[in-house]
């Protein structure tokens, strides 16, 4: 039997109690094997299961090892008893003769670890020990990993808090985990807050190189203590680089524009640098922190198209030509999906969900969803027009699957229904 090695002889021995009412197999139990080698130590013992529920309880062993058939109480009523009462759960292997096989059967379904039978082989406990101690260790270790990472969360909350809030704004996570995330450690009703965000883009100078500004850490520190006090913020960076504050306040009057660019101005002269913004209107609840999100950047940016020339404006729009062909050609190839969504094509297309949409609108001249829509339905009426194919196996192929509601849509953009349309189709043929 290979044991596994303790590194450097500090590893945890593995405590273990013994159960049996016979005295002879309970001494053999004890003195037999090699505990220690198997990195464990008996902790205890009890010819008695009753009185070995409480040695149990106060003992806290991670392992116990019990016979099935007992007088004073079965091995399966020890196991029911001290789990029903224990604190720390630990593994139960049993011990049975073949003619109480269903018993540990039974006890395995009760949570047992394993079972063994009379007469038992020295392998085979030994194997049974070594694997429930290596479940135990990896238990310990999953445990402690888990209490690490709480242990950071609970030191870092506003880092955590910025984090999950960009997530969302960029359409990485949804709103229900974003509301699992807040809520784990903050017992606030999100929803039931107005939102304001504001888009800062530092300003660059004519060789094209940022002027010295603020870090993450020092604006960060700056809005931890003159407004950690006054109101609930998030800030983080998005992908577009530009510094994003989004302000939570109970009530609308927290949030007027002249007390946010008061603000913006004392971070603009505490840190010596210059920066254009965008502020977004007010909204509220959880999904809100999306809505000013996206307002503030667009108002940022449209107040920056407005100084960029017109070579620069030229370029972009060679690049967006380049985004919008690679996304249309994405969607004509999975019209059948769906869940096909802006925030797919856009990482086709290797961009921000947010700054894509835009992008495409603008050269569109329709937002994606539109698109979409309008893409599904030619792809309908083709169908219609030239197949065979039952209503419903054309709403599979264009990415509708409820034929309730596309009926629905497909009325609303052709002015009929889609057996109408059919029908049409084959009396002028």
């Amino acid at each position: 039997m290979k044991y596994e090695k303790m590194r450097g002889g500090k590893m945890e021995k593995i405590k273990i109690f013994l159960v049996d009412d016979e005295a002879i197999i309970l001494k053999g139990l004890e003195t037999t094997y090699s505990w220690d080698k198997m990195g464990a130590v008996v902790a205890g013992t009890s010819r008695n299961p009753r009185k070995a529920v409480d040695e149990i309880l106060e003992k806290r062993p991670d392992i116990v090892i019990t016979d099935i058939r007992m007088k004073q109480m079965s091995g399966l009523d020890l196991i029911q008893e001290v789990d029903r009462r224990a604190e720390k759960k630990c593994l139960w292997i049993v011990i049975s003769a073949y003619r109480d096989f269903e018993y540990a059967q039974r006890a395995c379904e009760l949570g047992a670890f394993t079972y063994l039978l009379k007469p038992i082989e020295d392998s085979k406990l030994e194997e049974a020990v070594l694997s429930a101690a290596n479940a135990i260790r990896q238990s310990r270790k999953s445990r402690k990993i888990l209490q690490d990472y709480e242990h950071f969360i609970e030191n870092n909350r506003k880092v955590f808090e910025n984090y999950m809030v960009g997530k969302f704004s960029g359409d990485q996570i949804d709103e229900e985990e974003l509301q699992e995330a807040l809520a784990r450690f903050w017992g606030k009703d999100w929803d039931a807050l107005f939102y304001r965000a504001v888009c800062i883009d530092f300003v660059r100078t004519q060789d094209g190189k940022y002027m010295q500004a603020a870090t993450q850490e020092e604006i960060a520190g700056f809005l931890e203590s003159d407004l950690g006090d006054a109101y609930q913020y998030f800030y983080f960076q998005n992908e577009s680089g530009y510094r994003i504050i989004i302000f939570a306040a109970s009530g609308e009057e927290y949030l007027v524009l002249p007390v946010l660019e008061r603000e913006l101005e004392m971070l603009r002269q505490k840190f010596s640098v210059d920066f254009r913004y965008g502020i977004s209107g007010l909204s509220r609840a959880i999904k809100g922190l999306k809505e000013v999100y996206v307002q503030a950047v667009e108002n940022l940016e449209q107040t920056n198209e407005k100084k960029r020339d017109l070579r620069e404006l030229d370029q972009i729009r060679s690049h967006a030509r380049t985004y919008i062909s690679q996304a249309v050609c994405y969607v004509q190839e999975h019209l059948n999906d769906e869940f096909l969504s802006v925030g797919m094509a856009a990482r086709e297309v290797h961009l921000n969900p947010v700054y894509f949409g835009r992008l495409f609108g603008q050269g569109m001249q329709r937002s994606f969803k539109q698109y979409l829509l309008e893409e599904r339905m030619k792809l309908a009426k083709s169908l219609l027009k030239t197949t065979d194919d039952t209503i419903t196996e054309i709403c599979e192929k264009v990415g509708i699957p409820n034929p309730s509601y596309f009926t629905q849509q497909f009325k609303k953009h052709v002015g009929c229904l889609p057996t109408e349309y059919r029908k049409e189709k084959y009396e002028e043929q």
